[in-house]
């Protein structure tokens, strides 16, 4: 039997820090190659480059986490998102976690503070749609 330990606080905020950055990263490179300057000079994506980045944006987080648990900051950390019964999640729930924690983001970090107060440090994404992140790294292997 296989058992996990949870994800540190610290290892989701470095996973975190690195899917920010793609996603800046993929927001830099549609305003440089499809940007539009204004007369008062500011820059603005519209039409299809605009959807696309939309789309990249609200889709590529919870869909790589519906297929594997994992977004590439979660990969790269060596996290994984997984059901309450450390089963995979399914699409929906990788969805729910991903709008609901839009509102743990947003709202002051409440999702800080939320995972702060309960023992498996569970943001109200992973409360509203039953999931957990484990520590792939290092499994805990028991007779």
């Amino acid at each position: 039997m296989i058992e996990y330990k949870l994800a540190t606080r610290r290892e989701r905020f470095v996973a975190f820090l690195v899917d920010a950055t793609i996603g800046v990263l993929l927001f830099l490179t549609f305003y440089y190659f499809w940007g539009d300057k204004s007369d008062s000079g500011e820059i603005s994506v519209t039409g299809l480059p605009a959807f696309v980045l939309f789309l990249l944006n609200f889709l590529i987080w919870p869909v790589l986490e519906g297929f594997n648990g994992q977004t590439i900051g979660k990969k790269l950390v060596g996290l994984k998102v997984v059901n309450d019964n450390f089963k995979d999640i399914s699409m929906g729930q990788a969805f729910i976690r991903f709008f609901v924690g839009i509102i743990d983001f947003n709202c002051l970090l409440i999702g800080l503070f939320v995972s702060l107060g309960n023992k498996n440090k569970k943001r109200l994404g992973d409360m509203a749609a039953k999931t957990i992140v484990i520590d792939v790294k290092k499994p805990i292997f028991l007779n």
